[in-house]
């Protein structure tokens, strides 16, 4: 794996106001190449031994490797939940 191999980041964000602000922040600071808004998606975990469940948005953001402390470094300090979950999925084929 190299620094140059692309990869998503999908970041959930409590509104569209934020998502839309954050992904603005991060393709300007040049540490995305796209940035897609995904509104109502609906989040489910366990918490409690019970079910919860909440709508919320979604960022993916298409970049590469080398670039990923810098968006977690970002979004630590900027996102309003502090410390969200930022999942990463490689990209095995990029036909665009």
């Amino acid at each position: 794996m190299t620094d140059l191999d692309p990869i998503f980041v999908n970041i959930p964000v409590p509104t569209r106001e934020e998502g839309k602000q954050l992904c603005h922040q991060l393709l300007e600071k040049d540490l995305c190449g796209t940035a897609k808004l995904h509104d109502n998606v609906h989040l489910m975990w366990k918490e409690e031994n019970k079910v919860q469940g909440d709508d919320i948005n979604l960022m993916t953001l298409k970049t590469t490797r080398g670039k990923l402390a810098d968006i977690h470094e970002f979004i630590l300090k900027n996102h309003s939940w502090g410390t969200p979950c930022i999942e990463v999925v490689p990209i095995l084929a990029d036909l665009c």
